[in-house]
């Protein structure tokens, strides 16, 4: 498998949710994910600890169901060990950390694992493992984090490149930019309207920047120009919003 440059980060909105909660904003993700790629219909736990069953087929009736009792099972000793419940259930929600991860195959091949942690304080979707094969275009990149934007409350969201000089700069800024980048209404710096070198893209709950409608990572040259210009313009965003520098 061809590891892809293109990996999705997914910054969620402060939320104290129960186990059952989560299943349904995950299998509502994935079932919408199927309107491009039936691959998604299928989920495979990712965990080092013993698993209730290998896989779950988000379209079945179930799947709810199945994927938060999952979760508990997999979140239970540290529940137990920290939060004193002995006995919790699906409806149960914490201030600590609630983990899954889950894999997608398409051909027998990994093409994308994704860790999902939930907290009352900071939660996210990161990437783990992505094939080259799930964002060789922007049109299935931007379907992914558009889905993404309906079914979770997102604060920021990106399509980043897996670049690790590049991201030691990049992480000098808050909420780096990537190939393509969401920014909710209310997030907490103020990004211009007006940055020069990107596209804007307005939904009802904040904007795109969109760096490219043209898969970057084709050649050399044009995934080095794409760097470039994306650290210009982050330099543009600290220098008028000095906040965006951490």
């Amino acid at each position: 498998m061809k590891h892809s440059k293109l990996v999705p980060l997914i910054i969620l909105k402060k939320e104290k949710l129960s186990i059952i909660q989560i299943a349904e904003l995950i299998i509502d993700f994935y079932k919408s994910l199927t309107v491009a790629d039936r691959s998604y219909n299928q989920v495979n736990i990712i965990s080092e600890k013993e698993t209730l069953q290998p896989g779950i087929k988000v379209n079945e009736l179930n799947s709810v169901q199945l994927l938060a009792e999952e979760i508990l099972h997999q979140n239970i000793d540290d529940i137990r060990k920290i939060d004193k419940v002995e006995d919790p259930d699906i409806n149960f929600s914490r201030e600590g950390v609630i983990n899954i991860g889950l894999e997608v195959k398409i051909d027998e091949e990994t093409l994308i694992t994704l860790n999902y942690s939930f907290t009352s304080t900071l939660a996210s979707i990161a990437r783990v493992v992505v094939n080259e094969l799930c964002f060789d275009t922007f049109e299935k990149a931007n379907f992914f984090l558009k889905t993404a934007e309906k079914s979770f409350s997102i604060d920021y969201s990106v399509i980043k490149i897996s670049d690790q000089a590049f991201n030691k700069v990049a992480r000098g800024y808050k909420a780096p930019l990537g190939w393509i980048t969401y920014f909710s209404n209310d997030y907490e710096i103020p990004i211009p309207d007006d940055l020069e070198g990107v596209e804007y893209q307005y939904t009802d709950k904040g904007k795109y920047l969109i760096l490219s409608r043209e898969n970057i990572t084709n050649d050399p040259e044009k995934l080095e120009g794409s760097k470039q210009k994306l650290l210009i313009i982050m330099e543009e965003i600290k220098a008028r919003v000095p906040e965006y520098s951490k």
